[in-house]
């Protein structure tokens, strides 16, 4: 989908305020995308319009893991017909140090991290949903990670909320796939591997480089972003690497469903 094909169009951002979630942002509106910008943090958020100087980004705050604050945005702000399912948390450093993950990491926080980062997508698909298969077109792209396909020791709660993402992200590519009628409506998502963004603390950031990694920016993951919503692949997870050209994760299947795999 070339620039020409995205003016015109609306999205919603979630985690907008820093990191992936502000490059998209401002890049969609470069492109003529009007932009709805949300997070918690609604300073950042007019940061992030003051950047953009394209008059085409509203901040507006939003708690992703609240269902009546989804249906109120989308009575207010939508409908949408490209959502950046975007917000997320980390978890591993709030045990103590040294412990094994998991522990320290009590109720509150737990539903903290599962409200951002599995309630969020899934708040957020049910509410654009509907106005994409109304009109059928659509594309939600969802921030994954290469913790939802590989183990992550270090944080296993992280990697069990993007595990669950990637597996919505194909379930419901499948959906749409079987669909009786015919939609073109994309879910996909991107699958990046360590980066400079503020979801890393500046420990993890220092030790990960000590190890010779190299941490993405954010205009590398939000060009990968922006191929995604170019080549709608439905049900892709696009894995973005330091020093490795972008590239679609392939699966092995063990067995063969007849409701369909991705």
């Amino acid at each position: 989908m070339s620039s020409q094909q995205l003016a015109g169009r609306r999205a919603i951002v979630t985690g907008a305020a820093s990191g992936f979630g502000a490059g998209v942002t401002v890049a969609l509106a470069e492109r003529g995308v009007e932009c709805v910008a949300t997070d918690v943090d609604i300073d950042r958020l007019t940061q992030v319009v003051d950047s953009s100087q394209t008059g085409l980004v509203s901040p507006v705050r939003l708690d992703v893991g609240d269902a009546r604050q989804w249906a109120a945005l989308i009575d207010e702000h939508g409908p949408f017909d490209i959502a950046i399912l975007n917000a997320g948390v980390a978890t591993n450093h709030i045990r103590p140090e040294g412990s094994l993950p998991l522990l320290g990491l009590d109720g509150e926080r737990y539903r903290t991290v599962m409200g951002a980062n599995v309630d969020g997508v899934v708040f957020g698909m049910q509410a654009v949903l509907p106005h994409m298969v109304e009109t059928g077109l659509g594309d939600i792209l969802v921030t994954a990670s290469v913790a939802g396909l590989v183990p992550i020791a270090p944080d296993p709660v992280y990697g069990l909320t993007k595990h669950a993402v990637v597996g919505l992200v194909r379930s419901m590519a499948a959906a749409i796939d079987g669909h009786h009628e015919p939609l073109d409506v994309h879910v996909s998502a991107i699958c990046p591997g360590f980066a400079d963004t503020a979801i890393l603390s500046d420990t993890a950031k220092e030790t990960i480089t000590s190890l010779g990694l190299e941490l993405l920016t954010v205009d590398r993951v939000v060009g990968t972003m922006l191929r995604a919503l170019e080549e709608r692949q439905n049900g892709a997870q696009w894995v973005v690497w330091p020093g490795q050209e972008d590239r679609c994760y392939e699966w092995t299947p063990l067995i063969e469903l007849p409701f369909g795999d991705k």
